[in-house]
């Protein structure tokens, strides 16, 4: 009996083993596997469809599909969003407009890695008697406030008909969207920048639409994603999992309507479904499928900047962006395998 007692044993202690070296190598894998995780903060600059690739990714669950966990946050205007890039708060930022061209004339701090939205989701509405670029020169543009997407547009647009906001034309600041609708119903302008859906509102009142600057070969960086140069050095492995997130999230806003739909409502606190729809279907076509910054977009807005500013015209717009991630996307296959 004490050999059968003893070989009993000899089993227990063995299996026991056996269970504590598994649970061992449980432990050792899950330590292993918190320890690879990445943890990075993310921050974009506006409440507005451009944005809504962000959410998707991160609603979608892409980020934490490439080993990122992203802390998301909300932080007004791109040039409060640099700041906090700078001061080393924020990893990512997603944001747009003149900003990164301010953020460098110094020196190189902050390089754009990918170009989401590269066109300018504005209009022209006027009064039906201008018509021509003749019609135009003396008259008065309004817009929001100087230096806002509105004025860029004004700006932009003068610049397609060969004219200048400086000799040709006047750009009269108004302050909010509702004023520039009443800068062109009291006749204070005869013609005014408006995004989506304020544009519709102009219609109502008899404006015409002159000009959409999404379409044509007008390019704007309306939004990309920009990382500070010391992060670009020290952390340039983060970045390629950061894109591929977001162009998945991309291709899932404009794949999956219910789901685009549903960020919207809860981003934006938007519950009229035209609106939704009408925001859906603009964004879901000018996203940027394969996301390289135009560069094109960016010496146009240099070169509107310069004209208040000579200076600016010696940055180097190759100086402040980085496409290898994208091309790393797109030659490895990743992203023409999510379109099929």
């Amino acid at each position: 009996m004490i050999p059968c007692q003893m070989m009993s044993r000899k089993k227990s202690s063995r299996w026991a083993w056996v269970a504590f070296s598994a649970l061992a190598l449980f432990c050792l894998v899950s330590s292993a596997g918190l320890a690879q995780e990445t943890r990075v903060r993310a921050a974009y600059s506006a409440m507005s469809g451009s944005m809504a690739w962000v959410w998707a990714a991160k609603e979608g669950g892409y980020f934490d599909q490439h080993g990122l966990k992203v802390d998301l946050i909300y932080i007004g205007g791109t040039a409060q969003l640099f700041q906090s890039m700078l001061a080393g708060e924020i990893d990512f930022g997603i944001g747009g407009g003149p900003s990164i061209i301010n953020a460098n004339l110094q020196r190189r701090s902050i390089v754009i890695v990918a170009g989401t939205l590269n066109r300018m989701i504005m209009k022209i509405m006027a009064a039906p008697q201008i018509r021509t670029a003749a019609d135009i020169r003396g008259k008065r543009i309004a817009v929001t406030r100087y230096g806002t997407s509105t004025d860029f547009a004004a700006r932009l647009w003068l610049k397609s008909l060969g004219l200048s906001a400086e000799k040709d034309a006047v750009i009269l600041q108004v302050g909010s969207v509702p004023n520039v609708l009443a800068s062109l119903q009291s006749g204070a302008s005869q013609a005014g920048a408006l995004s989506p859906p304020a544009h519709l509102q102009a219609e109502k009142l008899g404006f015409v639409e002159l000009m959409d600057l999404s379409r044509g070969n007008i390019f704007y960086p309306y939004t990309y994603v920009a990382v500070s140069a010391p992060f670009l050095e020290k952390n340039r492995n983060w970045i390629r999992p950061f894109l591929a997130a977001a162009v998945e999230g991309i291709r899932r806003f404009g794949a999956d309507k219910p789901f685009a739909k549903k960020l919207m409502a809860k981003y934006l606190r938007i519950t009229d479904e035209k609106v939704l729809e009408e925001t859906h279907q603009l964004f879901s076509e000018l996203f940027e499928k394969v996301p390289y910054a135009k560069r094109e977009g960016l010496v146009s807005l240099a070169q509107i900047l310069a004209e208040r500013d000579p200076t600016i015209g010696a940055l180097k717009v190759d100086s402040i962006v980085d496409d290898r991630f994208v091309r790393e996307l797109e030659t490895s296959g990743f992203i023409k395998n999510l379109y099929r």
